[in-house]
């Protein structure tokens, strides 16, 4: 399985562009960053980033504080971490990861922490430079779309093997039907209430009749994971 950018060519199971969403300046979201120039990822404190487990552990930097995606200021990776329990019951159960990072960073309007929260809203915001369409490409500048958060219940019934009464409670369901996360878009931030819920994990293509699925930082397990290696 090659998780460095997982595309199932069989199953269309894609990591997660920004489909019918817009344009944004990285001020608006300036947690994100860009992990080796192949994932998001969102700042959680001066030395930590987090990214989804999936999105591999080869890249040695991170990009921050800029709009465009190959422009950000680059800072080195000096350890991966990922979950213990990466892949446990289902293949993209506790899909996280931490990146710590050779530097305490700077914080400007362009280069921010987000707080992480046990609170998920109606609806999220997710961001990234992924595919604004199924074989697409990367997009230069920074998007953002808002979708809103399908009932787990509902979402274990789609009938695909990736969902089909499989996914954890590390998981949760949002978007599809135009409004999506997409290839290039994993590890990338979910916010709602302004605080980070959650992390861009897979779906099923891009923008179907189908909800996309989220890394669950509200789940208690993964939140006293990180607060063991980070503090937060």
């Amino acid at each position: 399985m090659l998780f460095t950018f997982v595309v199932f060519l069989t199953n269309f199971i894609f990591v997660r562009s920004i489909i019918g969403g817009y344009e944004i300046r990285i001020a608006n979201a300036p947690y994100q960053v860009n992990y080796g120039d192949s994932c998001g990822g969102a700042l959680i404190h001066r030395k930590w980033a987090l990214t989804t487990a999936h999105c591999g552990t080869n890249y040695t930097y991170i990009r921050i504080g800029s709009s465009y995606r190959l422009k950000g200021y680059q800072v080195i990776i000096v350890d991966h971490i990922i979950h213990p329990k990466y892949q446990l019951n289902h293949g993209f159960d506790y899909d996280i990861q931490l990146l710590a990072l050779n530097r305490a960073l700077h914080l400007s309007k362009l280069v921010q922490t987000i707080e992480l929260s046990g609170v998920v809203g109606q609806q999220i915001y997710v961001s990234g430079w992924g595919y604004k369409k199924e074989q697409g490409d990367y997009l230069d500048s920074l998007h953002q779309v808002q979708i809103k958060i399908i009932p787990m219940q509902e979402c274990q019934e789609v009938s695909n093997s990736w969902y089909n009464h499989t996914l954890t409670p590390r998981m949760f369901c949002a978007g599809g039907w135009g409004h999506d996360a997409c290839q290039g878009d994993s590890g990338g931030g979910a916010v709602s209430f302004g605080k980070l819920v959650g992390l861009s994990s897979f779906g099923f293509g891009c923008g179907r009749r189908m909800p996309g699925v989220y890394t669950n930082i509200s789940d208690h397990g993964i939140r006293k994971w990180i607060h063991q290696y980070t503090g937060i």
